[in-house]
């Protein structure tokens, strides 16, 4: 990862959806019952859990699931479309932004 002052920096990847996104997205996840019905009550909850992470002092980043290209992500990770694939996404698309070049 990148480094800030001789500092590694790490950033937790947090899953996040766009309004417009949330009915398409509960229709592909296979755990969509344990979502909130409407994107109004998760947002509430997303960000709560935001800043739960921020307060435990984790820098944060979030990263929108696309509800047309994440289907296709999670076959060629050889996933289910469920919590454990939206967590390495997000994990995998910040491990990109601030790995390491050279």
């Amino acid at each position: 990862m990148t480094d800030f002052h001789g500092y590694p920096i790490r950033v937790v990847g947090i899953a996040w959806f766009h309004r417009e996104d949330y009915p398409a997205l509960l229709k592909i996840f296979e755990d969509a019952d344990k979502f909130a019905a409407t994107w109004d009550e998760w947002i509430k909850r997303a960000e709560k859990a935001e800043k739960r992470l921020k307060d435990e002092g984790h820098m944060t980043e979030r990263v929108y699931i696309d509800p047309d290209t994440f289907p296709a992500w999670c076959r060629k990770e050889g996933l289910s479309i469920g919590a454990h694939a939206r967590h390495k996404f997000a994990a995998s698309v910040v491990a990109e932004k601030y790995r390491t070049r050279g």
